[in-house]
């Protein structure tokens, strides 16, 4: 949303100052044309440059704009009638390819970082709960086990360096504050490093709990590595925006000329256009075209899904079995046409804004149901990030027109001899991304900053905060709180002793010397930003080529077919860090059986109990409803059990024996057990009840320093053990 979009809309300035009107208005319409997208000033610009080029021939069309110009303004001094205007030059083959794939909105860009933010804050808060259990050298499997075992193909994870408790309680703390930095937009590039770093080392760290979620939350982090995430809505841009632009007085900051860097215009140009959307439509084509099972053909494949226990949620547990089955055949065939489409609209030219919002709607219904229903980790919503980089201009400028409100524009009264109240308003100018404040220095403005509203009345205060706050996008959402009676009050207090003390001066706060704007770049500067970009694009291009080679080797419908090599350049892009390329979900056929890992423990004093579950255990599958997993201990438990994983096993026979560490019952040591691997087949197409029950037992285990302490206290009678911190 550019800081001038609609700003004349709000009418002459004389309505919201005390001054002369009319020369408030023209003002107001010199600062909105100067900061113009396209509009006002930039358009004359361009005209003078192309008539320096095209000699008296452009001049001729100068001249014939400035008629038109003056026509359109309602100048009626024009005598003649305009020139004819000449045919505008229709839209290269270029033009229409640069628009389609090549190109981002910057402002997209800074909303899907914000999104992505929040998105692998949530993530870490996810994998919290089994954080030690997962990473830990106390847990499933320990690093110098993994280190010793490798799951993968020598992939790399950082975890690895960190083995006990405290050491990754660090770690996620460093985690956690990366992703901070990287949601506010501080050091943004940086810290999308990082984050690529983090997750791929989380994400790697035990292959046991990979799935495909896994797979596209890598792909995610990736992409947008290649990609200007901090140039809109960071705090990398605003402090870019103030470095660039000193104002110091009511004028200056009424010039919106150099609120955004000229060297970054919203429209974005880079080859990771075509590779992200090559990439999101090869996840839904694949994904649809190997599902070629006859439960995908008949429309019944839903109905399978929603009874594999160990991945529904409760709450589709508790109500599935009252879903008819109209509505089970409308999602199958629902969720097999939005595969199908999604390619179609991803890739198409025409029609380029409708099908690509078409697309969006698609996958963040698609994704939001999945999400809501299943334990998939972070598939479902990496997804929905990724949707959001479909937005384009015209949905700016739908957003722009819909969310701005002339009625909130403000006049905003500063006292120009506040350092605190200066900065504060060139903080508010960059904000102001709907043009709707005006700024007007005033000695006498209560606490440092007040406001005036249209209808010529003067706020102060919380309430004066709150006008202002109300006027930027999305500032409604929060400045309601700031007129609540304990909080104005709060505020208020706290702004007066804020401005009384000069607590902006006491921070740091100067006013600046005097009125500037930064030069541009010298070109030995711009040069290297030009070949920093140009690595970055031929970055993209080798790992667009990795992932190439890995689809060609790992699809099915691809390998199958033909013999692709992969070279051992292709293979470590792709691999080292899991951007694997497999996209077979429910494929060929839904999961039509269910199971999990049920352990029968015994412990000292001869109960049995599941340490999975802190409960006895329960091999009565036919009639649960959801087992509540999380996605880890759900792909977990499906893995383990599988004869390519035994030599993990001892790892997970550790992990049991320290049961009682864990609950701080020394009671609860485990003696001996068996582990079962217990399923049943979900119900036939027209019934809720699974049927078939079998009962698997992969090993069983003895724990001798337990055993040895069993058999030396008598029995019937409770452990006895020491309590120090080594037990």
């Amino acid at each position: 949303m550019n800081a001038n979009d609609d700003r004349d809309e709000r009418g002459p300035d004389g309505a919201l100052r005390d001054e002369d009107p009319s020369g408030s208005h023209e003002a107001g319409q010199k600062a909105a044309a100067e900061g113009g997208s396209g509009a006002g000033e930039g358009a004359p610009a361009g005209g003078a440059a192309n008539d320096e080029e095209q000699g008296g021939a452009a001049a001729d069309d100068r001249a014939a704009a400035d008629d038109r110009a003056a026509a359109d303004d309602g100048d009626a001094e024009g005598d003649g009638a305009p020139a004819a205007a000449p045919p505008p030059r229709g839209p290269s083959m270029w033009d229409i390819l640069r628009d389609s794939f090549f190109t981002f909105d910057r402002r997209t860009l800074g909303f899907t970082r914000i999104l992505l933010g929040f998105f692998l804050i949530g993530d870490l808060f996810r994998r919290t709960w089994a954080w030690n259990d997962m990473f830990a050298d106390i847990g499933v499997l320990p690093n110098h086990v993994n280190l010793w075992r490798p799951q993968g193909s020598g992939n790399f994870s950082l975890v690895n360096a960190f083995s006990t408790p405290g050491e990754l309680a660090v770690l996620w703390v460093v985690i956690f504050a990366t992703y901070v930095c990287l949601l506010i937009g501080w050091k943004t590039k940086l810290m999308q490093v990082l984050s690529l770093v983090f997750v791929t080392s989380m994400n790697g760290r035990v292959l046991l709990i990979e799935n495909g979620g896994y797979v596209v939350h890598n792909l995610l982090l990736l992409w947008t590595c290649f990609l200007p995430l901090g140039d809109r809505f960071s705090l990398d841009a605003l402090l870019a925006s103030m470095k660039r632009s000193r104002e110091r007085t009511a004028d200056d900051l009424n010039d919106r000329t150099a609120v955004d860097d000229p060297l970054k215009p919203n429209d974005h140009v880079t080859l990771v256009g075509p590779i992200l959307l090559i990439q999101l439509a090869a996840i839904y084509f694949f994904n649809v075209v190997h599902k070629t099972g006859p439960a995908w053909k008949n429309g019944t494949a839903i109905h399978y899904v929603l009874y594999v226990d160990r991945m529904v949620t409760p709450i589709v547990a508790d109500i599935r079995d009252y879903a008819p089955n109209f509505l089970i055949l409308f999602m199958t065939k629902m969720v097999i046409a939005f595969e199908a489409a999604m390619p179609v609209c991803l890739l198409s030219p025409l029609g380029r804004v409708w099908s690509r919002r078409l697309a969006l709607v698609m996958m963040n219904v698609l994704h939001v149901g999945f999400g809501t229903t299943f334990v998939l980790g972070p598939f479902a919503w990496a997804l929905c990030v990724f949707s959001t980089l479909l937005f384009g201009r015209e949905d700016w400028e739908i957003a722009a027109r819909t969310m701005r409100r002339a009625h909130r524009a403000r006049v905003v009264l500063f006292d120009p001899r506040s350092p605190g109240a200066v900065l504060a308003c060139r903080v508010l100018k960059r904000m102001d991304r709907f043009g709707l404040l005006t700024f007007e220095a005033s000695s006498s403005a209560a606490h440092g900053l007040a406001a005036r509203r249209p209808d010529g009345k003067g706020v102060e205060g919380a309430l004066a905060l709150a006008d202002v706050v109300a006027a930027i996008p999305l500032g409604p959402a929060v400045a309601w709180a700031l007129r609540l009676p304990l909080v104005r009050d709060a505020v208020t207090a706290a702004m007066a002793a804020a401005h009384r003390r000069s607590l902006g001066r006491a921070l740091g706060a100067r006013l600046p010397e005097r009125s500037e704007v930064a030069p541009p770049p010298a070109p030995l500067r711009l040069a290297g930003r030009k070949a920093l970009i140009g690595l970055r694009e031929i970055g993209a291009l080798a790992m667009f080529v990795g992932a190439v080679n890995q689809a060609a080797v790992e699809l099915w419908v691809i390998k199958n077919r033909w013999k692709v090599p992969h070279p051992e350049e292709t293979r470590v892009l792709a691999q080292k860090l899991r951007f694997l390329q497999g996209w077979f979900m429910f494929s060929p056929n839904p999961v039509m059986d269910d199971g999990t890992i049920v352990v029968d423990a015994v412990t000292v004093d001869g109960r049995h109990i599941d340490p999975f579950t802190g409960k006895p255990p329960n091999f009565d599958l036919l009639n649960t409803k959801s087992f509540a997993y999380t996605q880890i201990w759900c792909d977990y438990f499906a893995r383990i059990k599988l004869p390519a994983n035994t030599s993990y096993r001892d790892a997970m026979k550790e992990y049991m024996y320290r049961y009682p560490e864990r609950t701080g019952r020394p009671e609860d040591a485990i003696v001996s057990g068996d582990v079962y691997w217990v399923k049943d087949w979900n119900p036939k197409w027209g019934s809720t009840q699974s049927y078939g029950e079998e009962r698997e037992r992969l090993f069983s285990f003895q724990n001798p320093k337990a055993q040895a302490r069993a058999q030396a206290e008598p029995p019937g009678e409770p452990a006895q053990t020491d309590q120090s911190p080594a037990n």
